[in-house]
């Protein structure tokens, strides 16, 4: 009985150390977040999207390195025309990197793009594109 107590007592005490960690780390995690600021030269609107007078929205998922750099932008969009403009401008963006106790780590980040031809609105246009 003593050795079966002892192994009991051992099994609980590792699953309390596993489980501890695993709630710390979550505790204790970042996301990634875009620090602002405009690149005009790589965001520039599709001229033929600007002069159909097409609006659209790119639903972005965005690989962001430990440094805040974006290694990689794939998305959908409304309309095609905007999936190149967008990575090219997001790509030159620059984010706070995600983090893990304190560490900045490579994480995922998902975002919405919007192209505008007209002045802003209260109508959100990736809407559309979850409801699809």
């Amino acid at each position: 009985m003593p050795c079966t107590r002892a192994l009991f007592l051992a099994l609980t005490a590792s699953l309390a150390f596993i489980a501890v960690p695993a709630s710390a780390q979550l505790k204790n995690r970042t996301e990634a977040r875009y620090t602002g600021g405009f690149h005009p030269q790589a965001c520039r609107y599709p001229p033929s999207a600007r002069k159909a007078g097409l609006s659209g929205c790119c639903q972005m998922d965005l690989d962001i390195g430990s440094k805040g750099e974006v290694l990689n932008a794939e998305g959908t969009c409304s309309d095609p025309i905007f999936l190149e403009p967008t990575r090219l401008c997001l790509t030159v963006q620059q984010f706070v990197p995600a983090t893990v106790n304190g560490q900045p780590v490579r994480a995922m980040h998902h975002l919405e793009y919007e192209w505008r031809s007209t002045v802003p609105s209260d109508r959100n246009l990736c809407q559309k594109l979850k409801t699809s």
